[in-house]
């Protein structure tokens, strides 16, 4: 018995100083490989493969201190800096998993108040962030670009001056082809311009009116004016209770005049319907409204002319009239804005592909009132179960067609 109780002893006596020796050890290796400084260059270079090696070393020993079983607070806060560091290095050549656990990281040193290294950590997060969240195929960490958007502004307002950031952000989002960039400056461009304003960053909050008017425009009215290329006024009060397509295009624009003929069809196909097509020139200085005209004059698609009106964004800026291109911030060509019969925005960069179903469905007669959700419900079921019914039928037909005589 007392072999037994000086064994037990002797083991929980040496357990301390085995952990303490093993501590000496893994921090002598992270002090050997932790980078003295970050380099200046960290995110437009890849890491030296030297620099990145290290720190794996280094993240590899924080492992194993985090597992020692004395391991106090105030070594373990020194592990958590040295650990930071290294993951920065290592998020910008192996992401998903290092920029994860960067977050953490970022977040538990500011509990922690250890205040500069989680500024740096955090303002990193931001940096590689921006990029992730406009490469979704790459985003393991499962940030979305809100969350992103909402640590950037409470990073901005604990440290001010950090504006680069959300320009960071926003280039990125820029970068995208329209249709997916109008996806994310929806959530993003009110949350900054908010913060721009609350700051009294006027200009700044300003320079986003347009990405905000252009991206949160599905359910709204939109405004629409213009000259046409006779020069006269357009009058939008022409437009209403129509499906209205507008298609905005340039004379020079490979993708648009390559999506005509299927515009012409469509617009063959339901005009009658009530749904009509606006051309918008952007009036770019190599396509004035003479080049524009003789363009539409002379120009054929499988045969066919451009058969809607034009109007000319170059001829209405001589007018001293607001452009729809810079009211909504369009400077990316083809665009296509899709208007219900009631004044209000359907969608913004459908795909031709949906054109087709999406014109159908707005021009439909159920659109002509003014329904509840109940009753447009009930009469869409109702015209589900006759087309059944008619498939039905129709089947019936032809499996009597093909019995014997």
């Amino acid at each position: 018995m007392k072999t037994l109780f000086w064994t037990c002893a002797l083991t929980l006596l040496l357990i301390p100083c085995v952990s303490a020796q093993d501590w000496a050890q893994l921090w002598q290796t992270i002090e050997e490989n932790i980078p003295a400084k970050l380099p200046d260059d960290l995110g437009r270079k890849t890491p030296p493969p030297a620099l990145v090696s290290a720190c794996k070393t280094v993240v590899e020993a924080a492992n194993q201190i985090y597992s020692l079983s004395n391991l106090d607070d105030q070594n373990r806060r020194k592990t958590l800096q040295r650990e930071a560091i290294a993951r920065i290095v290592l998020a910008y050549v192996d992401t998903p998993a290092n920029y994860a656990r960067l977050i953490v990281l970022s977040d538990e040193l500011d509990k922690l108040g250890l205040k500069n290294v989680a500024r740096l950590t955090e303002e990193h997060v931001l940096r590689i962030g921006s990029v992730l969240v406009t490469q979704p195929e790459n985003h393991a960490a499962n940030i979305s670009i809100q969350a992103l958007a909402e640590r950037m502004i409470l990073y901005a307002e604990h440290n001010p001056g950090q504006e680069q950031l959300f320009d960071l952000l926003l280039g990125e989002v820029r970068r995208m082809k329209m249709a997916h960039r109008d996806d994310r400056l929806e959530v993003i461009a009110p949350m900054f311009q908010e913060y721009f304003r609350k700051v009294a960053h006027t200009a700044r909050a300003d320079a986003l009116e347009p990405d905000i008017q252009r991206a949160t425009l599905p359910g709204k009215p939109m405004l629409l004016l213009g000259v046409d290329l006779d020069g006269r006024d357009f009058n939008p009060a022409s437009l209403k209770n129509k499906v209205v397509l507008l298609q905005f295009w340039g004379t020079w624009c490979a993708p648009c005049l390559a999506e005509m003929p299927q515009l012409i069809a469509l617009y063959e196909k339901y005009h009658a319907d009530g749904f009509e097509i606006i051309g918008i020139n952007t009036g770019a200085r190599w396509d004035d409204e003479r080049k524009v005209k003789q363009f539409v004059d002379t120009t054929v698609f499988s045969g066919k002319k451009i058969p809607w009106k034009i109007l000319h964004e170059g001829l209405g800026e001589r007018q001293n009239q607001m452009t729809v291109t810079k009211f909504y911030g369009i400077n990316e060509l083809p665009v296509l804005i899709l208007i219900g019969r009631n004044g209000r925005v359907l969608k913004i960069h459908p795909q031709l592909s949906a054109l087709d179903s999406l014109i159908a469905d707005a021009t439909s007669p159920l659109e002509m009132f003014e329904w509840t959700e109940e009753e447009r419900q009930k009469i869409e079921e109702h015209r589900q179960n006759q087309k059944r019914m008619q498939e039905i039928r129709d089947q019936q037909i032809k499996a009597e067609l093909s019995l014997p005589l």
